[in-house]
């Protein structure tokens, strides 16, 4: 069989891992991954792209990575393979030939996270792995007036680290929210892009506004400013998870 681009969706817990990125002497999700694809091309390196890069123990619900691969196997086959011959905590759930011109990246239209907050009075062992145990007091009203302030087109300098390198900063965020139910609270984001430590700022800002000890207004401040020091602290990676990738809008996997 000849050369074809394949997109790859993948699941993950992100916990045993040093983010998607490949680093030296680091296990990550991008070097686990291309490791058995290569082994399934025959040993020809096989490297793939993604569409977000999640830090160290950040999980994903629906990732998307694409890569060129010579392989017998058809997209059934290979996704069989993938399945028998991955690690627990990494699943592919959709394996599939797209044209060439594909980027996982780049034709990426949307984005969403969620991050998650276990409200329980002690902690839930059952979450300990995915969420963040807060059950200090959220004031949601107060939360969602701080997040009015994010939806739109903005520079986003106030809200990112310092080691992120990205020049151009305007994103434009198309629902920012908090929800609380019985099994806990989360947070939703959605843009067409996200700098680095972007939505774990908003979220250690946003929690600062729910417990009082910051206006709503300063979010608002912080964007016109770009100033990170008047953001909160970086919320823990746990909580974080990469929910979805929209392409277009007939995408049968935007459902």
């Amino acid at each position: 069989m000849s050369q074809r681009r394949i997109r790859i969706d993948l699941t993950y817990d992100g916990t045993d891992f040093c983010g998607w990125q490949w680093q030296l002497h680091q296990r990550t999700v991008q070097e686990t991954v291309e490791q058995v694809l290569t082994r399934l091309a025959s040993d020809a390196p096989v490297r793939l792209r993604a569409a977000s890069r999640t830090d160290s123990g950040v999980h994903a619900r629906q990732q998307v990575a694409d890569c060129l691969i010579d392989s017998r196997l058809d997209d059934d086959g290979l996704a069989r393979a993938l399945g028998k011959m991955l690690p627990a905590d990494v699943r592919p759930t959709d394996v599939r030939t797209v044209p060439v011109a594909f980027s996982s990246m780049h034709d990426a239209v949307r984005k969403s996270y969620r991050y998650r907050l276990d409200r329980s009075r002690h902690g839930d062992p059952i979450l300990a792995r995915f969420a963040v145990h807060h059950p200090h007091r959220v004031d949601v009203d107060l939360v969602r007036q701080g997040t009015r302030s994010l939806v739109g087109k903005h520079d986003w300098s106030g809200f990112a680290d310092s080691r992120c390198t990205i020049e151009n900063r305007v994103r434009e965020m198309c629902e920012a929210d908090y929800r609380e139910s019985d099994e806990g609270g989360y947070f939703v984001f959605s843009a067409d892009g996200f700098l680095t430590y972007m939505v774990r700022n908003l979220v250690g800002t946003l929690l600062e506004v729910g417990a009082g000890r910051m206006d709503p207004a300063v979010v608002g401040r912080i964007l016109e400013s770009g100033d990170r020091r008047l953001a909160g602290a970086t919320a823990p990676p746990r909580g974080l998870c990469l929910w979805q990738i929209v392409y277009s809008d007939n995408d049968p996997k935007n459902t």
